[in-house]
C-alpha cells in the first residue's frame, strides 16, 4: 500500500489542501496548529473503507471536523459568531498492490455522510478473503503513532485472549493515535510464559517465538547506536527490560521518554508486521510494506538522535512508506530536499512549499530557510543588543558612545567566543584601513 496524494476541502483549518507523497518518506513541516495533525487524521479516516474490510474499526468525518469561519458584525470589527461550512471532503489517491485507487469521503449538510470508496473497500474485501484462503497472502502494515503515545507496561496478561493471536489484530487500533501498545504487550508476554513451559515444543509456540525474535531484532537494530538491545519480558520482575553493554539490565518503565517512545514505537510496529504477515516469520518486519503515520517523530528526543531516527526507522522497516511531522532543523538535516512539505501560512492557507536544499544542511540554515525562526531567540534582550550593535558596524558607527557602550556589555556577556562579535571585529579592521585611506 501506498499513497500519493490528498486534497482536503472544508476539513478543519483548511479551506482547500493538495499535498502529495514520496514513495519511501514525507516530511511535514509547520507551526503548531497550522495543520500538520489535521493531515494524519484525515489520512485515517480516507483509509478506514480498508480497515472495514478486516473487521477492524476506524474513524469517520464527525461534526467537529467542518471547518468554522468566523461571521462578523457590521463593524467587521467584532465576531458575531462561527459559520460551518461544507461539504467537507477528502480525497486520497494511491495503490494497493499495483492497483491505482482513489477513494473520497464527505460530510454534508446536516451531517450527512457521503462515500466514494467502492475501489479501496472492494481491494480490501479482497485481500482479506484472499487471506483467509491462502495464508501466504501479504497484507500492508498500518499504523498511526500521534504525540500521545505512551509505553504502558503493568498487568497486560490479565486481558489476554486467544484472539490476539489472529491476523487480523494487526489492524486493531492501528490507525488511533494515541496508543498504549498494550496488543503488543499482551502478545508479548504470552509468548514468553509459553516459551518457558511445557508448550515449547508445539509448531505454534515455535512459530510465534520466531516472531517474537523477530520483533527483538527490529528493536535491536532501532537502537543500535545507543547501545540499547535485547528486549524481553522478565518475569521475575514482571515488566519488560532491555540490556545495555555498560549499564546491565534495565527495565524499560524506567527508561527516558525518548528511550521508551521509539523502543514501544518500535516494537508495536513489528508486532503488527509480524501478526499480519506470520508467514514470512523471521523476514516479517523486513518484508512487510505499508504505511507509518508518525507526529512529532522528534518527540522526547536527544538532538543527536534526531539527526538519525528517520534513518535508523528506515533502515528497519524497509518497505514502508513514512509520513511524518517534525518541528526539528536536525530532523530536517538528514531528509533529502524533496522528501520535506512545508505548510505556508499568511493570514490564511497558502498552500504547501517545497525546498531547494537540506540534506547536510547546518541547522541554523533550516530553521531560517525552511522553518522561518531565527537561530536566535529574538525576544532576549541581550539577542537585540546584538543586533543594534552589528547594525552600528554596518553603519560606520562603532566607534560612537552607543556602540562602545554595547560592545562592552557584549563582551561581558560572550566571554570572547560569539562569532558574530569576531566576525564585526574583521569588519572594523577593514573599515577602519579604508577610513584612514580616505
Amino acid at each position: 500500500m501506498q499513497i500519493e496524494r490528498l486534497r482536503l476541502k472544508n476539513f478543519r483549518c483548511y479551506d482547500e489542501l493538495d499535498i502529495d507523497f514520496e514513495p519511501r518518506l514525507t516530511v511535514i513541516v509547520g507551526e503548531n496548529g497550522k495543520g500538520k495533525t489535521a493531515i494524519f487524521d484525515a489520512l485515517a479516516i480516507a483509509l478506514e473503507p480498508y480497515l472495514r474490510s478486516f473487521d477492524a474499526s476506524g474513524r469517520q468525518i464527525t461534526p467537529q471536523d467542518v471547518r468554522r469561519v468566523p461571521v462578523y458584525k457590521k463593524d467587521m470589527r467584532h465576531i458575531d459568531g462561527m459559520e460551518c461550512h461544507y461539504p467537507v471532503e477528502i480525497k486520497l489517491e494511491g495503490e494497493v498492490y499495483g492497483k491505482k485507487l482513489t477513494c473520497t469521503r464527505r460530510l454534508l449538510e446536516g451531517n450527512v455522510p457521503e462515500d466514494d470508496a467502492d475501489e479501496l473497500c472492494e481491494r480490501g474485501c479482497a485481500l482479506a478473503h484472499d487471506a483467509k484462503e491462502n495464508g501466504n497472502r501479504l497484507l500492508p502494515v498500518l499504523a498511526y503513532y500521534g504525540t500521545q503515545r505512551i509505553w504502558v507496561d503493568s498487568k497486560l496478561m490479565t486481558n489476554f485472549h486467544k484472539s490476539l493471536m489472529e491476523r487480523n489484530v494487526g489492524y486493531e487500533e492501528c490507525l488511533e493515535p494515541s496508543s498504549s501498545y498494550s496488543t503488543f504487550g499482551k502478545w508479548f508476554e504470552y509468548v514468553t510464559k509459553c516459551a518457558q513451559s511445557e508448550q515449547q515444543y508445539s509448531a505454534e509456540v515455535k512459530r510465534n517465538v520466531m516472531l517474537k525474535n523477530a520483533i527483538q531484532n527490529a528493536v535491536d537494530v532501532c537502537l543500535e547506536s545507543t547501545g540499547l538491545r535485547d528486549l524481553y519480558y522478565n518475569y521475575r520482575l514482571k515488566c519488560f527490560v532491555v540490556s545495555h553493554p555498560d549499564m546491565g539490565e534495565m527495565v524499560v518503565d524506567e527508561l527516558s521518554d525518548g528511550f521508551r517512545s521509539i523502543i514501544s514505537m518500535v516494537a508495536d510496529l513489528a508486532y503488527r508486521m509480524a501478526r499480519l504477515n506470520p508467514q514470512l516469520r523471521e523476514d516479517a518486519v523486513t518484508k512487510t510494506p505499508g504505511l507509518v503515520l508518525i507526529d512529532e517523530v522528534e518527540m522526547h528526543l536527544h538532538p543527536l538522535w534526531q539527526q538519525t531516527v528517520l534513518l535508523d526507522l528506515q533502515k528497519t522497516f524497509p518497505m514502508v512508506q513514512f509520513v511524518v511531522t517534525t518541528h526539528s532543523a536536525q530532523v530536517l538535516s538528514s531528509v533529502p530536499a524533496e522528501s520535506i512539505r512545508v505548510l505556508a501560512w499568511g493570514k490564511q492557507f497558502e498552500g504547501v512549499r517545497h525546498v531547494d536544499f537540506s540534506l547536510g544542511a547546518n541547522s541554523y540554515q533550516l530553521l531560517q530557510d525552511i522553518q522561518n525562526v531565527s537561530p536566535r531567540p529574538q525576544a532576549l534582550p541581550i539577542v537585540q543588543d546584538l543586533k543594534r550593535y552589528l547594525q552600528l558596524v554596518s553603519e560606520d558607527a562603532w566607534d560612537t558612545p552607543e556602540a562602545l557602550e554595547l560592545r562592552k556589555k557584549l563582551d561581558k556577556w560572550s566571554k570572547g567566543k560569539e562569532p558574530a562579535l569576531l566576525r564585526a571585529d574583521m569588519d572594523i579592521r577593514m573599515r577602519q584601513f579604508r577610513r584612514r585611506r580616505s
